[in-house]
């Protein structure tokens, strides 16, 4: 019993394929068999770079650049008062035209030499004991030039070049009396750093009184071993709009009486 025309196609179609995968089938199975030993094989992961000996080295430099401390630049505050460094002695901050005075207290730093620091007063002749130096008189000179004359006598001998501070640590006691018509006569105080006038001084005591003389005043002043006496008219001095008479310590002020 021979096919039908449609199951004859069929049974062609059929054959066709059995002879195709005759033919092509080896290839396709062994491309398959090729394929499964790369996918099944495993991926290893890269190496890290710093497990590479040389990045190793490489980045260990850069580490230890990153952890170094970084040290701080000196403040110029830093002083804080240790000794040897001139900008932190704590002194007092006097004029470099101050002329020092008998009963003065200094305060001389050197710089990088602790040792030498001092402070020490001036005696009633002006001289002052220093290290390596001995006696020194210094009353009579400013600041400045005392600090230049320390600094050339360090250096001719001592110390080359050395950076001196000069300074006053404490004031002579510096008092004066004010008697007559004031408000308060007394003995009364002025700093050492400062210059003092007469119409200061007066103020001080109170002011004038209602029968104050202002033309006439009498000041008592120690020279040596004697006093001399000095006239003063506080009205001329108070028209000129400046005080021109500076008080000096030990002075002796007497306020006259106007008797109209």
């Amino acid at each position: 019993m021979f096919p039908t025309p449609h199951g004859f196609v069929r049974f062609r179609a059929l054959c066709c394929l059995v002879m195709i995968a005759g033919a092509g089938g080896s290839s396709i199975f062994g491309q398959a068999t090729a394929i499964a030993p790369l996918t099944s094989q495993p991926v290893q992961a890269a190496p890290a770079a710093d497990s590479h000996p040389v990045g190793a080295a490489a980045a260990a430099p850069v580490a230890a650049q990153v952890a170094a401390p970084v040290s701080a630049a000196p403040s110029s505050d830093s002083g804080g008062g240790a000794p040897g460094s001139p900008g932190g002695s704590g002194l007092g901050a006097a004029s470099g035209d101050y002329v020092l005075k008998a009963g003065d207290t200094v305060e001389m730093v050197i710089f990088h030499e602790p040792d030498l620091s001092i402070r020490s007063r001036l005696g009633k002749d002006g001289m002052v004991q220093l290290p390596l130096l001995g006696e020194i008189k210094l009353q009579g000179l400013t600041i400045r030039a005392a600090t230049a004359l320390l600094r050339n006598k360090y250096n001719a001998d001592y110390i080359v070049d050395p950076q001196i501070y000069l300074n006053i640590a404490a004031f002579n006691s510096r008092k004066f009396n004010i008697i007559g018509q004031v408000q308060r006569p007394g003995t009364y105080e002025f700093s050492g750093g400062e210059d003092l006038g007469l119409l200061e001084a007066i103020a001080m005591a109170g002011g004038f009184t209602r029968i104050a003389d202002r033309g006439h005043i009498i000041v008592k002043r120690k020279e040596g071993d004697s006093f001399r006496t000095l006239k003063v008219n506080a009205k001329k001095i108070a028209g000129d709009g400046k005080d021109k008479f500076p008080i000096e310590p030990g002075d002796v002020i007497n306020v006259g009486e106007s008797w109209y």
